[in-house]
């Protein structure tokens, strides 16, 4: 019988409430436009720095010099890390690009993160390619999309196959803002939660727990 191997994800209050999370699994983080949901790559990258992991992340139709600067803004020195074969941004056109190029680097890196917040559109069945090539590696895989901006396949293969789904959202009354992490779904029984959080010029807070 194989033992599943797992490892903690690097997101406050999430490690506390989950625990640990399966290695050869997709983490999927979906946020409305106003969430941020992106920055939180940075949150659980710092992490797997510190331990001396390898990360990987891709950036589709993004450039890569914006997501130095926020790298930085956590402390993360992403072009020394670079130069040390530790860290790794590749730039992609399209989501059928994105999943390919997954596919790829998922068996060198135990950590790819996955910026697909322009759009995500992929082809499904590539879509399935990498949730099967995912399933049989040693690495973790974090998709942050934008719900408003992913095609209607590709979200509910995702959300199907990934071992947690987060979801990311902001209300608005006048000028206030409130903004809300959830885990919405487990593979496995854990109980939901949501936490606030706020984004500052030095990153993400988050700040209390919610009652569901």
């Amino acid at each position: 019988m194989s033992v599943v191997r797992s490892i903690r994800l690097g997101l406050p209050v999430f490690d506390v409430r989950v625990g640990n999370v399966s290695l050869g699994s997709i983490q999927l983080l979906i946020g409305d436009k106003d969430s941020y949901v992106h920055l939180f790559n940075y949150l659980i990258a710092q992490t797997w720095v510190n331990r001396g992991e390898r990360v990987a992340m891709i950036l589709e139709k993004q450039a890569t010099t914006y997501h130095v600067a926020i790298a930085e803004s956590f402390g993360i020195d992403a072009l020394g890390l670079q130069d040390a074969n530790m860290w790794k941004y590749e730039e992609t056109e399209t989501s059928d690009d994105s999943i390919t190029k997954a596919i790829e680097l998922v068996l060198n890196y135990p950590l790819l993160l996955m910026d697909v917040t322009a759009w995500f559109d992929p082809d499904p069945s590539l879509v399935y390619r990498l949730v099967s090539t995912v399933a049989s590696s040693n690495s973790i895989v974090v998709i942050t999309a934008i719900e408003e901006r992913m095609s209607s396949q590709a979200k509910g293969i995702l959300e199907a196959n990934a071992e947690h789904v987060l979801r990311f959202e902001t209300s608005w009354a006048g000028l206030r803002v409130e903004r809300i992490m959830k885990l919405v779904r487990s593979r496995t029984p854990t109980n939901p939660f949501a936490v606030y959080y706020s984004v500052t010029k030095d990153g993400i807070n988050i700040e209390e727990l919610k009652r569901l």
